[in-house]
């Protein structure tokens, strides 16, 4: 096993429901399946359930199926035997990725009892994406999808040759519907990544669904500008009854050099 405990940094082997190193420091399986390897004691953080209920209907009504397949294709074409997502949430695409050892890591319990309970391929991890328990040079595929870009940690556990996927919104992600919130939409800006790993490529997939009130209000419920929008803008949205809406993801490769 890759996972390492996070108290003395040993590896951790299993017995029953729980997970335990040769120090004695043990950490208990949840009931649906995933391991807590969070120690600290703050309650707040990760996607709440309101988010993690609605992210799930939105993604199972399939509007973003296109990038899911395309991660999927990714993952067939690296063909690696360990693979940590960084980020995994509900597990809606972690599900789908090919390797022999799949690894997700979210803070968010909510989500990850819904990825536990659902996705028996993959091993999910309570546990900060910037304190990650893996051992160095251990993994030899790497995804980051909307989440932020924990690279020190992504360099250290990535084997010499290893690829990193790092999805991120285009410009004109989801400009329909901030054009119904907001006086003044804004464009998505697309930032360079400060990494020591090279960019082997980068492009950009899209599609335009068309979304009704249901999965409008979930689509917005599942992203942060629910919590960054007023009430009277929010209001706008619930005289919607169809809408299209671009999806845009850039999709950037980076590969680890041999040192």
């Amino acid at each position: 096993m890759e996972l390492l405990c996070p108290v003395c940094h040993e590896v951790l082997t299993r017995e029953d429901r729980r997970a335990v190193c040769i120090h004695g420091h043990s950490f208990d399986y949840a009931r649906s399946g995933y391991l807590n390897l969070q120690i600290s004691q703050r309650t707040d953080q990760g996607d709440n359930k309101l988010m993690v209920n609605a992210r799930t209907a939105f993604l199972h009504s399939g509007a973003y199926a296109f990038l899911k397949e395309e991660l999927t294709r990714l993952s067939q074409k690296y063909s690696p035997e360990v693979l940590a997502d960084l980020g995994c949430g509900e597990g809606y695409y972690t599900s789908s990725l090919c390797a022999q050892r799949k690894y997700g890591f979210d803070l968010s319990k909510d989500a990850l009892i819904y990825a536990s309970r659902h996705d028996h391929s993959t091993r999910y991890i309570l546990a900060s994406i910037f304190h990650l328990p893996l051992a160095d040079h251990c993994a030899d595929l790497a995804l980051t999808c909307f989440a932020p870009p924990a690279l020190s940690e992504v360099e250290r556990i990535l084997k010499d040759n290893g690829h990193y996927i790092f999805v991120s919104p285009g410009p004109d992600h989801l400009f329909e519907m901030k054009s119904l919130l907001y006086e003044k939409p804004y464009k998505n800006v697309v930032s360079p990544l400060g990494t020591t790993m090279s960019l082997k490529e980068e492009y950009t997939i899209e599609q335009i669904f068309t979304a009704d009130r249901e999965q409008l209000q979930n689509l917005f419920r599942m992203t942060p500008y629910a919590y960054r929008t007023s009430l009277r803008a929010t209001q706008k949205l619930e005289d919607i009854q169809t809408v299209k809406i671009t999806a845009q993801f850039i999709l950037r490769i980076y590969q680890k050099e041999k040192q």
